[in-house]
């Protein structure tokens, strides 16, 4: 099974305001496959594909977790690997509430430690809004996602890491919950 764990954004005032963004990112005519509200999330950590006894190792490792549940403010629109160049557009946290998310990320993935894919970047608090296929219209994203930068989108209360996984199709993944792991 090909997996992640994942915080989810469940204000639906949040989602709305996302969404609004995505239909103008669309309206720029860039070439775009925008993220579906339901696939709307923090990754935690991508552990690729795992077998069934990996999938159980980690539900009993988060289930152990006693991490906190906090509010974080989604603020600002930024793009990998750069605004210049996007690949991928996200929409972030401001820098002291990454502060709020990353003990909830970095006890997960020590928890998660042998598990599945490594990881050397940096946890960053972002959620994937887009994906950019190609180059054809990034002259009207490009000034969209400059002028995003500091947009704010409003808060949320981070309640539970999921373990998800994804299953890729022809119109892109769908997303099944596999574990919940409520924080306190």
């Amino acid at each position: 099974m090909r997996a992640f764990v994942a915080l989810e954004i469940s204000s639906p005032e949040v989602l709305e305001a996302i969404l609004a963004f995505q239909r103008e990112l669309s309206a720029t005519g860039a070439d775009l496959k925008i993220v579906e509200r339901e696939n709307i999330h923090f990754t935690i950590k991508f552990l690729g594909e795992i077998t069934q006894g990996q999938a159980q190792e980690v539900d009993e490792r988060l289930s152990r977790l006693r991490l906190n549940r906090t509010d974080v403010e989604l603020r600002g629109v930024g793009a990998f690997p750069s605004i210049g160049r996007p690949n991928v557009v996200w929409v972030g946290v401001p820098p002291t509430h990454e502060e709020r998310v990353r003990p909830i990320a970095q006890g997960a993935i020590a928890a998660l430690a042998g598990i599945g894919e490594e990881d050397r970047r940096p946890f960053t608090a972002h959620a994937t809004l887009a994906r950019v296929r190609s180059a054809r219209g990034a002259s009207g994203l490009i000034p969209l996602l400059h002028s995003s930068s500091d947009r704010p989108f409003g808060e949320v209360r981070l309640t539970e890491l999921k373990l998800k996984s994804s299953l890729l199709g022809p119109r892109g993944p769908t997303y099944t919950d596999v574990g919940v792991y409520p924080l306190a």
